[in-house]
C-alpha cells in the first residue's frame, strides 16, 4: 500500500504562567488566544489543519471558545482535550509537582477530571473530543482505559527518548517513535491492537537509526562522564543532537533534519507540538519578544514547506490520522524516494551509523 506520511501539528492550548513550578487551581489568564488567528493563518498558508488540545481555563473562556469553535465548525481545525490536573475540577487547592502528573492521581479522581473536561468541551465546542494529550505528558495505562471508555480514539502524550521519572512522571525512553496501540500494563510498550492509538510527539536525533543514537546518548549521559558535559559537547559539535519537533525548541534546520531522519526510517507520521502561550510574545520562555516570534513563524513556514513540498506529506489532525491508520499500517513507499538516500539542504547534517 502506497501512502504519503502525515504531518500533524498540535497545540497545547492552555493558560499562561506554567513555567514557575507552581500549579494553582484558579486565577488563570488565557491572553494567548490573541495569537491563534495569526497561527491559524500560518498553518493554512502551509497547507496544515492544526489540532488544538484545550484544557479547563480555555474551555471556560468565552472568547477562546468563540475562536476555536468557529474554526472547528468551519472545518479548519480539530479541538481535542488537554488535562491539567491542578485546574481541572474537582480541585482541592494547588497541587504539588508530583500530583501535577495525572498518572499519580487515584483512578476515581482521574476519571472524574477526564469526564468533566470531556463533557464540558462537548457542551461548549459542540463536538465531543476524540484526541487527547496529558498535561506534563503524565499519562498511564489507567488513564488510557478511562479515555477509551469516554470515546477517545487517539492520544499524543508520549515523548520518545524522554524520562520524567525523576520528577514523578512516566519514563518514555523505551517507547517507539512511530504510532502504536496502547494496551496491557506498560504505556511505553507497543501492541498490535489496543484500546487507544498512541501517536507520539516527534522526538529523535540527527543520526539514524534512532535506537543506536539513543544508546550512544545514554552512554554519554553516564554519571562518570557528567563532569565532562559530554552530552552538551556532542550536541554543540553536531555529532549527536536530540531534536524535538517544535518551533519552540528547534530552528528550521534542526526540524528539517529531524523530518529527514523520520522519513529515512519510513515513519508514517510526524507530530509537531507547541504551547499556545508561545503565540504571544512574553507569555512563554520560548518566545520572549517580537523578534523571536518572527523567527518562530519563519521556522514554521520553512518546515511546513519542507514537509509538504519536499516530502509530499499529507496534513492531518490527530483524529483524522487515527481513523485511517488501521488501513495503512503496511510499509510505506515515500513520495520523494530520492530524499531517502541523500538528505535535504538542512544546515544540520543527518548521519547514519556505520
Amino acid at each position: 500500500m502506497t501512502c504519503a506520511p502525515a504531518l500533524i501539528v498540535t497545540v497545547d492550548t492552555e493558560e499562561e504562567g506554567l513555567w514557575g513550578a507552581t500549579y494553582k487551581a484558579n486565577g488563570h489568564t488565557v491572553r494567548n488566544v490573541d495569537g491563534i488567528e495569526r497561527f491559524q493563518e500560518a498553518c493554512e498558508q502551509g497547507g496544515v489543519r492544526p489540532t488544538y488540545l484545550v484544557d479547563t481555563p480555555i474551555v471556560e473562556d468565552d472568547r477562546a471558545v468563540e475562536i476555536l469553535r468557529g474554526l472547528q465548525d468551519a472545518g479548519r481545525c480539530e479541538v481535542g482535550a488537554h488535562l491539567h490536573p491542578w485546574c481541572a475540577p474537582p480541585t482541592n487547592g494547588a497541587l504539588g509537582p508530583r500530583e501535577s502528573f495525572m498518572c499519580n492521581l487515584p483512578e476515581a479522581l482521574q476519571r472524574e477530571k477526564l469526564t468533566r473536561l470531556t463533557d464540558r468541551i462537548e457542551e461548549r465546542c459542540g463536538r465531543r473530543p476524540t484526541s487527547f494529550r496529558a498535561g506534563r505528558y503524565g499519562l498511564d495505562m489507567m488513564g488510557v482505559r478511562i479515555l477509551s471508555r469516554l470515546g477517545y480514539l487517539v492520544d499524543s502524550s508520549v515523548i520518545p527518548f524522554s524520562d520524567f521519572s525523576a520528577q514523578g512522571g512516566p519514563n518514555y525512553e523505551p517507547a517507539p517513535f512511530v504510532p502504536y496501540y496502547l494496551d496491557g500494563a506498560d504505556i511505553a510498550r507497543p501492541h498490535a491492537e489496543g484500546l487507544l492509538l498512541e501517536v507520539p510527539v516527534s522526538v529523535g536525533f540527527n543520526r539514524v537509526p534512532f535506537a543506536r543514537a539513543a544508546r550512544l546518548r545514554s552512554i554519554a549521559s553516564h554519571r562518570a562522564l557528567q563532569p565532562l558535559r559530554t552530552v552538551g559537547m556532542l550536541d554543540r559539535m553536531g555529532v549527536l543532537q536530540r531534536i524535538k519537533f517544535s518551533p519552540e525548541q528547534a530552528d528550521a534546520a534542526r526540524m528539517k533534519c529531524l523530518v529527514d531522519a523520520y522519513m529515512r526510517q519510513q515513519a508514517p507520521s510526524m507530530v509537531m507540538m507547541l504551547h499556545s502561550s508561545s503565540l504571544v510574545p512574553g507569555l512563554s520562555p520560548y518566545v520572549p519578544d517580537e523578534g523571536r516570534l518572527a523567527r518562530f513563524y519563519d521556522d514554521l513556514a520553512e518546515t511546513f514547506d519542507h514537509c509538504r513540498n519536499g516530502w509530499a506529506m499529507r496534513a492531518e489532525t490527530l483524529t483524522s490520522f487515527a481513523t485511517v491508520y488501521v488501513d495503512r499500517r503496511k510499509p510505506l513507499t515515500l513520495s520523494s524516494p530520492q530524499r531517502r538516500e541523500g538528505l535535504s539542504d538542512s544546515r544540520v547534517k543527518l548521519s547514519s551509523f556505520a
